[in-house]
């Protein structure tokens, strides 16, 4: 039996999910992937009396999702932002144009979102770890570059908010609020493959 303890090294995946069945969004792949963070937004309260702190009350507000990669998924773009993308000729001569940070994209609809990473448990058996984040609001994109022989990045920042729904719209059963989940799966398992319980 594998094991529940596993460490997660590097970053394999990232994708726009549907919001509706789970799936991958269609265009949702965030191509070419080198970089990416997952940091939580917490506060805490001190209750304090008797010239002491007597307890602490402590909170999440969000998480601050960043994904950076090398390539411009003009198709990605869209499917996050919803900017139209105008083409004209042919292959190997075709043009494509799109519009960004327009007034329009600076506050669209928000989307759940899934980051993989290569894995092993304590066995040293191979896994898989997979963040799903359930409700991401995502910012303007920014770049880094072009700089000379230093390359273009391009950043999608988005805030995963508390949300009461997971990846498919569905309650998560009880009275709670959840930003993701991590899920621990087979060696070089595809996101379609998780049982519908998961």
């Amino acid at each position: 039996m594998s094991s529940m303890t596993l460490e997660g090294f590097s970053l394999s995946h990232a994708a726009i999910l549907n919001g509706s069945t789970g799936a991958e969004a269609v265009n949702g792949d965030i191509y070419g992937v080198d970089d990416a963070s997952l940091e939580p937004d917490t506060d805490s309260f001190d209750n304090e009396g008797d010239d002491t702190v007597l307890s602490r009350w402590q909170w999440l507000n969000y998480a601050e999702v960043s994904v950076r990669g090398g390539y411009i998924p003009f198709e990605t773009l869209y499917t996050i932002y919803g900017e139209p993308i105008s083409s004209s000729g042919t292959d190997p001569a075709d043009w494509f144009s799109m519009e960004f940070w327009t007034d329009r994209s600076m506050n669209v609809s928000n989307k759940p979102m899934l980051v993989a990473t290569p894995a092993k448990d304590r066995n040293g058996a191979v896994r898989t770890l997979w963040f799903v984040l359930y409700n991401c609001s995502f910012g303007p994109l920014t770049f880094e570059g072009p700089a000379y022989k230093d390359g273009l990045k391009i950043s999608y920042a988005a805030t995963a908010l508390m949300s009461e729904k997971d990846e498919k719209g569905q309650s998560l059963g009880g009275n709670y609020k959840a930003v993701a989940r991590m899920i621990n799966a087979p060696a070089n398992a595809a996101w379609g493959d998780k049982p519908g319980d998961i």
